[in-house]
């Protein structure tokens, strides 16, 4: 009975020291680590902000030596985001191989010029298999290769269409065709086919000086401007048109020459499609709610709005950081709530990757430094920055690691804090979001601190 009463003591005793330790708020490291200092972390969520939405501005959507992959082609129209039509200038050039149809003595019969573009089958945005009214026109005005070209690009061409046809994109079937010179089907890629107008590819055939001397095919050709008109639902497709799909020995990017020579010998020329190829993209908001939002900027701490492609982008404006001045910051993260609203989630997805600007004191706009640091060290920013979408079912979030963001502007008083969050590569995607603003009922955008007291 005694050991047992001892037994019993000793175990009270022990959960007193427990609970008494407990109570005490901070907590002792050992010594060996931080030499007895008392540790205090904190976090907070509740940092006020102000959020709304921005107009956009154009983009760069061509820059020589940049591999861009993406080409966009289509349009999309509703009520919230208004209208946006995304068009593509291109040209032409000889291969280091030259035609010699024009050395034939034999007579030339021409049988068929076609345009045939490779789908970027994960580029395809809204409605997948839709009716489209293309139309290709040709440039009335050349474009260097030297130069950079912007998203407000807008060139002249000759009003009368060298293609005007209708058809239904499917970017990931592939395309069988009769082959001109074997007369076997054949199976190929996903592709877009336009056989041009007949008459402008006599012309071409017929002309040696354009068949044999490099200036002269690109003065005859100047290039094409490419359309489209969605029939019925909105959708946009994207093209592969990286310099792999453009310049290998067997890229389908090209313009075919299909001709005979003399009665029965059938050939073909391929023109390369020249890697100087310019995304022009045309936003109209007149009547949306976009525009009624950018009017009226309070209306964005219930709702803003993100679109790629030079589209409206989401700001994000931290009311008093004065909170974290005496607090050694360890992690900051900003987290906004996807809104779900009705028959947009489902036909409009939401973007891969985010990305957050800031504006510098001297104008424009630069990665904050938590992107910029790991753009430049090659590294994905997903598994540091974040800015995927995350969460089950109709609550979807994005969380942005923005640590060193704010640092910066507790330490700098100077330093501008305010936040652009855009998409990643915007000029190769038509992704879109709606987003819960930073005063939402039910969804506030939150700046989540975790820091410790000093």
């Amino acid at each position: 009975m005694g050991n047992i009463k001892w037994r019993s003591l000793g175990w009270v005793m022990f959960l007193i020291l427990i609970l008494n330790m407990g109570c005490q708020d901070p907590i002792l490291v050992g010594s060996e680590l931080l030499e007895d200092e008392k540790l205090n972390l904190g976090y907070t969520d509740s940092l006020s902000m102000r959020s709304q939405t921005i107009a956009g501005e154009r983009l760069v959507t061509h820059r020589p030596s940049v591999d861009y992959r993406t080409y966009l082609l289509g349009q999309l129209n509703d009520n919230i985001f208004g209208k946006v039509s995304a068009e593509i200038y291109l040209s032409h050039e000889l291969q280091s191989t030259k035609p010699n149809y024009h050395l034939n003595t034999a007579p030339l019969k021409f049988d068929s010029l076609v345009l045939v573009l490779l789908y970027d089958t994960l580029a395809t945005y809204a409605n997948q298999n839709a009716a489209h009214k293309i139309e290709l026109f040709q440039l009335t005005e050349m474009f260097a290769e030297t130069d950079t070209f912007y998203s407000d690009i807008n060139l002249g061409y000759n009003s009368v269409p060298l293609v005007e046809t209708s058809l239904v994109t499917r970017p990931k079937d592939s395309v069988s065709i009769l082959d001109h010179v074997t007369r076997k089907i054949i199976k190929l890629a996903p592709q877009m086919r336009l056989r041009l107008d007949d008459n402008f590819g006599t012309l071409l055939l017929n002309n040696s000086g354009a068949a044999s001397n490099d200036t002269a095919f690109v003065d005859f050709i100047k290039g094409f401007y490419l359309k489209s008109t969605p029939l019925s639902n909105p959708s946009i497709v994207g093209f592969n048109f990286s310099n792999n799909a453009l310049n290998t020995q067997n890229a389908v990017n090209k313009l075919i020459m299909y001709y005979t020579v003399g009665d029965t010998t059938r050939k073909e020329y391929q023109y390369l499609i020249n890697p100087t190829t310019i995304n022009r993209f045309v936003h109209d908001i007149s009547g949306s709610i976009v525009e009624d939002v950018i009017n009226n900027p309070s209306k964005g701490d219930s709702l803003t709005y993100l679109q790629a492609m030079g589209g409206v982008k989401t700001f994000v404006h931290f009311n008093d950081l004065s909170f974290l001045d005496d607090k050694l910051i360890n992690k900051v993260e900003l987290e906004v709530f996807v809104a779900d609203l009705p028959g947009q989630n489902g036909t409009y997805t939401t973007p891969l990757q985010l990305i957050a600007s800031r504006k510098k004191t001297e104008g424009g706009f630069e990665l904050i430094p938590d992107v910029a640091q790991l753009i430049s060290s090659g590294l994905y920013i997903t598994d540091v920055f974040g800015g995927v979408s995350q969460g089950t079912g109709t609550l979807k979030s994005y969380r942005m690691n923005i640590t060193n963001h704010i640092k910066r502007a507790v330490k700098d008083k100077t330093y501008n804090s305010d936040l652009y969050l855009g998409v990643l590569n915007e000029s190769e995607t038509s992704r879109r979001a709606v987003f819960y603003g930073a005063k939402h009922s039910s969804y506030p955008m939150k700046l989540k601190v975790s820091y410790t007291k000093i």
